[in-house]
């Protein structure tokens, strides 16, 4: 029997013109999320869905923006992969 579990995953992604920074959020249809989100992009491969926060100039306040959705799903019992690394960006928007 396999169990099948539902998991979001959140990563930093950097903005290379500027060197701003924002919150990736890949999570799978339906779940919670926290305030501040856009949807960029579906994932037809999986049941996810890739949200993104809005440009932060500075690397410290896009984590801190990344730990309260770590909070956010904690408080709600949901499980979470909580990359700590800088990706390229995912989707071009002026989110």
């Amino acid at each position: 029997m396999c169990i099948s579990m539902a998991f979001a995953e959140l990563w930093l992604e950097m903005r290379e013109r500027d060197n701003a920074f924002r919150v990736a959020l890949l999570v799978p249809v339906g779940f919670a999320l926290p305030d501040g989100y856009s949807l960029v992009e579906v994932q037809p491969d999986l049941p996810k869905e890739l949200y993104v926060s809005r440009w932060y100039p500075s690397i410290s306040e896009a984590i801190q923006a990344m730990r309260h959705a770590a909070r956010f799903w904690s408080n709600r019992s949901l499980q979470f992969l909580f990359f700590r690394e800088i990706r390229p960006m995912t989707a071009v928007t002026d989110t």
